[in-house]
């Protein structure tokens, strides 16, 4: 492997990608096996929870379901936040003609910082009623794969969060049509693509239960350069493991104008994970 002069940071990255994309959920369950084995030796904990979330624009209204292996490296997550962990966790979502698949493993070297790479599955079966279907192509198999970093600070009741992702698409059968990606809301090549998202958050706790957040969401593409940004803020209630969210903003791509949007959530921690809350 050899990299040269200015295009050193792309040229690694390309290869970086590549190598995560190959061979992905083998190399994920091989680390999986292998944790798991080594558990004994450490302060493990299986998590899981249910949710689902639901926004206007792009439309979307999914079932989901993640669960855990938290491995504590070093301190107690009961006394966040000097602790590290690493976690390797599946998640799945299901919209009856849309499902998912995603596997992936978090390393978290200190408890608010860290990152995780992984890959999903997603089989959809129906056209997307915001997109012009005949155009683009909506239905089939794709997946793409991911690398991310994220940073979590607080002082008091203030928190804020920033996020850093790289994703590769790919569909089963490339072409020439352009592919839609429905999470970001635009168009990615169908021959294969990648895009860059970048996510901010800012809130307030009021007390245990209550919290505002302010969001935003940015994606590019990198071969047919669409984009999308989604400012938004919600009003969160957190009672025990349960947690309900609902607000609204405003969303723009590349294949729509700016428009109004809600979004609503619900989760329900039925193990809780190691990670912070």
């Amino acid at each position: 492997m050899k990299f040269h002069g200015a295009n050193l940071v792309s040229d690694f990255r390309n290869h970086f990608m590549r190598a995560v994309a190959g061979d992905h959920f083998t190399r994920v369950a091989t680390t999986i096996v292998i944790l798991c084995a080594l558990s004994p030796l450490a302060n493990a904990e299986v998590d899981l929870s249910v949710g689902a979330t639901a926004r206007n624009y792009p439309l979307s209204g999914v079932m989901e379901a993640e669960s855990g292996y938290g491995i504590v490296l070093f301190g107690s997550n009961t006394a966040p936040p000097w602790y590290g962990y690493v976690r390797p966790r599946v998640y799945g979502s299901s919209a009856v003609t849309y499902n998912s698949l995603d596997a992936a493993l978090e390393v978290f070297p200190i408890s608010f910082f860290g990152a995780r790479a992984g890959g999903e599955a997603i089989q959809n079966d129906a056209d997307y009623t915001p997109y012009d279907c005949a155009a683009y192509t909506c239905r089939g198999r794709f997946t793409r794969t991911y690398i991310e970093a994220e940073l979590t600070l607080g002082a008091g009741g203030f928190f804020v969060q920033g996020a850093w992702r790289r994703e590769r698409w790919a569909q089963k059968t490339p072409g020439a049509v352009l592919m839609i990606d429905p999470t970001s809301g635009f168009a990615l090549s169908g021959q294969g693509d990648s895009e860059t998202v970048y996510r901010g958050a800012a809130g307030f706790k009021f007390s245990s239960k209550w919290a505002a957040v302010a969001l935003i969401r940015y994606a590019e593409s990198d071969l047919t350069r669409s984009f999308s940004r989604f400012p938004y803020g919600v009003l969160r209630y957190t009672d025990g493991r349960f947690s309900a969210g609902v607000g609204g903003g405003q969303f723009e791509s590349t294949l729509k104008k700016k428009d109004p949007t809600g979004v609503v959530f619900l989760k329900w921690e039925i193990r809780p994970s190691v990670g912070l809350h």
